[in-house]
């Protein structure tokens, strides 16, 4: 695992965890608009750098995250955010931090897929991931967002025009070449089998799921709220998977400052 900064370390700290198969550097457009702030941490899973191993389990990649902030002497964090699978690990993470030492103020968790699904459907899915993977693995920048707009499971949960998701496929293209066939399935395995690690009532109070209505992951909305029933649920409407990062990143960085300072006031279900 790598770990990318953007901002000046005396600032409140946030950290940044990106979807699957993809690059931490993939949401440094969001952190750049914050940078005057705060402190943005921008890790890379293992499995998606130049000698950076295989991806493991969820767990595993929460551990590297806090030996890291332990290491740079970071005991609090302003915001903990996480996108998609970043969520997930955002949310494994959550239930380790008060036993490491470090405090959080707010998690905010974006588009994650809480599923457990069975092992036909996880077989399914992890063919489905090897082929999406590959795609990224050869051809220009431009030739692989061409085959990704024809990709049906893509179009499946962004609905619609591919482009505003560019951060999404450049962080892709850039960890394609470095990811097995052996990390891609852990990694879509990571997204499918989740575990809701148990949160007390005071620290589900700074937890936030947001989903787009009309994207896939919006369906393990229940099962999360029966896990979590004190934290806050919010949309943006109807915007595709992770849609108010990818399509209105100016309002999104505007919402992490809001969030990371705890001025957030947005009416919750």
């Amino acid at each position: 695992m790598i770990f990318e900064t953007v901002g000046n370390k005396e600032k409140p700290a946030i950290l940044m965890l990106n979807g699957s198969f993809s690059t931490g550097a993939g949401l440094s457009h969001i952190a750049e608009m914050v940078s005057d702030e705060f402190y943005v941490i921008l890790p890379t899973y293992d499995g998606h750098h130049e000698n950076g191993g295989s991806f493991t389990t969820r767990d595993d990649q929460a551990e590297k995250i806090i030996s890291y902030l332990k290491k740079e002497g970071i005991e609090h964090l302003a915001l903990v955010q996480g996108a998609s699978m970043g969520a997930e690990i955002a949310l494994t993470l959550a239930s380790k931090m008060p036993r490491a030492g470090i405090t959080v103020d707010q998690y905010l968790f974006d588009g994650g897929p809480f599923f457990h699904f069975s092992g036909w459907f996880r077989a399914i899915m992890r063919m489905k991931f090897k082929s999406m993977v590959h795609q990224a693995q050869h051809g220009s920048y431009e030739e692989i967002t061409e085959r990704f707009s024809r990709n049906k499971m893509v179009q499946w949960m962004i609905h619609g025009d591919i482009s505003p998701y560019k951060w999404f496929i450049k962080g892709l293209a850039d960890s394609a070449l470095y990811m097995s066939d052996a990390s891609i399935g852990r990694e879509s395995d990571a997204c499918y089998t989740f575990d809701y690690p148990a949160a007390s009532g005071e620290e589900q109070k700074k937890y936030l799921f947001i989903w787009s209505t009309n994207e896939p992951a919006f369906k393990s909305y229940k099962k999360i709220r029966k896990h979590y029933p004190d934290a806050k649920y919010w949309s943006p409407g109807d915007l595709g998977h992770c849609g108010d990062i990818s399509r209105q990143p100016d309002n999104y960085a505007a919402f992490l400052r809001k969030l990371g300072k705890k001025e957030w006031k947005e009416k919750t279900w």
